[in-house]
């Protein structure tokens, strides 16, 4: 019978087994996309909902560096400690168009701080938000 509450719970939740429910700290709510693919992650999307996005989560805490290869749109890059603390936040990372070479036209970012998930957001999910401030998730991150 267990095994049948906690996927109910989650399908009502609007959680899938693929994606986490996080709550901001500016009251958002982000259908946040497990990121499956860590190299990939929102490659070659046109938009991103205000309530989307993609979570990368690693082994362990520690300095992960993004940059925006074939990403097409704007993004806002959360760096989240295992306490879900958010570390280091870029506001506005630009895309990487095809055009520019990626290794030398591309900006690479980087956390000032180790980090165990990165949250990639609508700019416009993060204002409000600054360094410090704590994320909630759904099931627990």
């Amino acid at each position: 019978m267990k095994s049948l509450i906690i996927p109910l719970i989650l399908a009502l939740s609007g959680v899938g087994p693929n994606s986490y429910r996080i709550a901001l700290p500016n009251g958002l709510k982000i259908n946040a996309e497990i990121a499956k693919d860590k190299e990939k992650g929102l490659q070659g999307r046109r938009s991103l909902c205000l309530a989307c996005g993609m979570i990368f989560i690693f082994d362990a805490e520690g300095y992960y560096e993004f940059w925006m290869k074939d990403t097409l749109i704007n993004l806002a890059i959360l760096w989240v400690n295992g306490d879900g603390r958010i570390v280091h936040i870029v506001k506005n990372a630009k895309p990487c168009l095809p055009r520019q070479n990626p290794y030398t036209e591309c900006e690479v970012y980087s956390s000032s701080s180790p980090a165990k998930y990165v949250l990639e957001i609508n700019p416009s999910a993060a204002k409000g938000i600054e360094v410090d401030m704590k994320i909630r998730s759904r099931p627990p991150l």
